[in-house]
């Protein structure tokens, strides 16, 4: 019962943060998972496809057409690796920069009323715990797709 109940408030939680992030990113014309991508690049400046791939968890043809996507509306540049034209390093534009900073200025707003009843060790213990979930998957899913 308990994995039942796990899986129950883990996709229960991702509606709520999905809902959230949409009226979000309508404000600022956004499509859905979009900013993950604008959120990595600019964290991950000079970042090339393959690493965005592995640290967005997504496919390659994901990662090229968002990209694509993003540089169209002039959020990121691209340039050829100057030793190996095989390589494309993803930079944020002034615009994608500005952007990701208001979002995520709306994020910590939110995300500190949510939780700014829950002790700082309740919390960190959460994170904690998604952090091995993830790690756990991660290494799960590897294993299953070689």
């Amino acid at each position: 019962m308990i994995q039942h109940s796990i899986f129950r408030e883990v996709d229960n939680l991702s509606r709520h943060i999905n809902n959230i992030y949409e009226n979000i990113f309508k404000k600022y014309h956004l499509h859905r998972g979009q900013f993950i991508f604008i959120s990595r690049i600019v964290e991950n400046q000079n970042i090339n496809l393959k690493d965005l791939a592995r640290i967005t968890r997504a496919d390659k043809t994901t990662v090229t057409k968002a990209v694509q996507k993003l540089e169209e509306n002039q959020y990121i540049t691209k340039h050829i690796d100057a030793t190996d034209n095989r390589i494309t390093h993803l930079h944020p534009t002034e615009l994608c920069i500005e952007l990701y900073n208001k979002v995520i200025s709306e994020k910590n707003k939110f995300l500190e009323a949510v939780l700014k009843d829950f002790p700082t060790a309740e919390v960190a213990s959460y994170i904690q715990m998604t952090k091995n979930l993830n790690n756990y998957l991660d290494k799960v899913i590897g294993e299953h797709s070689t």
